[in-house]
């Protein structure tokens, strides 16, 4: 009889365990309900069962979800969502159902799987890191103004879009020695729309986008180089280099969009573009503004915030870098010295050689990841 009792509390204890092994796997298939044809898993459940953390946004019925760091984001109408940075589209849009919102089934159980998978089993089932997975490879330059948009002019009559080109094309030689390939959003003087600029960026789905702007200010004496990054203008001189470069929507045609997006699902989803993005954005800001300063000796204008169109599509970090004042006439004479510009499409090279090492260096900057490794 002891043996028989003692028999029966082992098989307990081992069902015992078994169900609480199970209990651990992430299991979503059972909560799927149907809606107009549509597999859907509340996002309650999605929520509790990768013990995840969440907000949520009732104005602009945006959801975030987040874990360890890693981020789901969706937008209620919407069949695109930004996770860990990039936007994915799914099978079907968000919606709202008996006042829950409810995400494509197929999305849950895959997509976030991958991203909110128990630390323990994701160091197992992942790939080990190869050497370069969090390289620099490519980017897009973008030439500001162009064709029948000239932008500043000095008084001498160099022309902003002709400086702009010559910087670039520079910049772009510069780089390709570094075996980063770089694209042009335009290789001659031919006038490119706002949209165009950033839809060229992710088309290509390149790892950042720089515009080349000069300045011009009322106040002559106005001189050195300043960098952005897509936030909204903090001071007057950000707001006033705003309002001169966002200046070319007067040569845009009729039809665009000022806002950047058609919809305002588009305007809260370029929003979370937008956020995702903004501190690579200002570390690659920061890292220019460095190159420029040490390897030019210009006046440091800082790293600053604006809401400029051209960046405003952008789904990758990107900035706008300003070389220096066309209305400043010493300035403006050293802009139109060919060796000269040389040097600051090399300074600004030093810039983004030195992002692409913080960013090589720290893996992407996903200190998560390299906290994984060293389990």
């Amino acid at each position: 009889m002891r043996k028989l009792i003692f028999t029966l509390i082992i098989i307990l204890f081992i069902s015992g365990c078994a169900t609480t092994s199970r209990r651990q796997e992430v299991s979503l298939g059972g909560a799927a309900v149907s809606v107009n044809g549509v597999s859907y898993i509340p996002a309650n459940t999605i929520i509790g069962s990768y013990g995840a953390d969440h907000s949520w946004d009732p104005v602009a019925r945006k959801l975030v979800i987040e874990k360890g760091g890693k981020r789901a984001v969706f937008c209620v109408g919407t069949d695109m969502a930004l996770v860990g940075g990039k936007l994915n589209k799914m099978s079907a849009a968000v919606i709202m159902e008996s006042g829950k919102v409810m995400i494509p089934a197929s999305f849950a159980t895959c997509v976030l799987k991958e991203l909110f998978l128990p630390i323990k089993r994701y160091i197992k089932k992942k790939i080990p890191t190869h050497k370069g997975k969090y390289a620099i490879r490519s980017i897009v330059i973008d030439p500001g103004h162009g064709g029948k948009d000239p932008g500043a002019i000095a008084a001498s009559g160099l022309r902003e879009k002709d400086l702009n080109l010559i910087i670039a094309r520079h910049l772009k030689s510069y780089l390709q020695k570094e075996s980063i390939k770089v694209i042009l959003t335009r290789e001659t003087d031919k006038f490119i729309s706002l949209r165009q600029r950033y839809n060229i960026a992710n088309a290509n789905k390149v790892d950042f986008f720089i515009s080349i702007h000069a300045n011009a200010a009322r106040a002559k004496s106005a001189h050195g180089a300043e960098v952005y990054y897509l936030s909204d203008a903090v001071d007057d001189t950000a707001r006033a280099t705003q309002a001169i470069e966002n200046a070319a929507l007067e040569y845009e045609d009729s039809s665009f969009d000022v806002n950047g997006s058609s919809s305002g699902t588009e305007a809260i989803l370029a929003d979370m573009l937008c956020t995702e993005n903004r501190a690579e954005s200002e570390e690659l800001a920061g890292c220019i503004t460095t190159g420029m300063v040490d390897t030019l000796g210009v006046r440091n204008r800082g790293v600053k915030a604006a809401k400029f169109y051209v960046l405003k599509g952008a789904q990758m970090p990107s900035v706008l870098v300003e070389v220096g004042f066309l209305s400043n006439k010493y300035e403006a004479k050293k802009l139109r010295n060919s060796n000269y510009q040389q040097r600051v499409a090399k300074a600004i090279a030093e810039g983004i050689l030195l992002y692409k090492h913080r960013y090589e260096k720290s893996d992407g900057f996903t200190r998560m990841d390299l906290a994984y490794d060293r389990q």
